[in-house]
């Protein structure tokens, strides 16, 4: 009698697709997060202890990117988050409305995490504080 291993979670090429939107998705979130983390970071080297620009009038007149080279790259993904979320918003909606996910529960949950990740950002992304932030560092 021979027995075969038989590999039966192998992701077809459309679910493939739907995992890499996913994972796109949770790491653009995770970055912009950490990005605005490194910003209020450098805001509080800077002035001694954790303020937004928007509420102290010594940050906001100070030059954000003097002496730290990471400011051009944190300030454009703190700027480009509103954009790319949207964008992930809209291809999560995409694969949903087109059925992409169907009888996938692992993907469904996957990307259904990601699209609240990625409203998340947007909401957070649009605030005054978070456009503020990212205006100071790319002035």
């Amino acid at each position: 009698m021979t027995t075969t291993a038989a590999r039966t979670s192998v992701p077809s090429q459309s679910q493939a697709a739907g995992w890499a939107v996913a994972v796109v998705q949770y790491g653009f979130a995770v970055l912009w997060v950490l990005c605005g983390y490194f910003a209020l970071a450098h805001a509080a080297d800077l002035t001694g202890h954790w303020v937004s620009p928007t509420s102290d009038a010594f940050i906001a007149a100070t030059e954000a990117d003097g002496g730290w080279g990471w400011a051009l790259p944190v300030g454009g993904v703190l700027s480009l988050g509103p954009m790319l979320a949207g964008l992930g918003l809209l291809i999560s909606a995409l694969f949903f409305l087109i059925g992409q996910t169907r009888g996938n529960r692992r993907q469904t949950i996957a990307l259904l995490g990601a699209a609240a990740a990625s409203l998340l950002t947007l909401v957070v992304s649009l605030t005054p504080a978070a456009q503020a932030l990212s205006s100071w560092l790319l002035d």
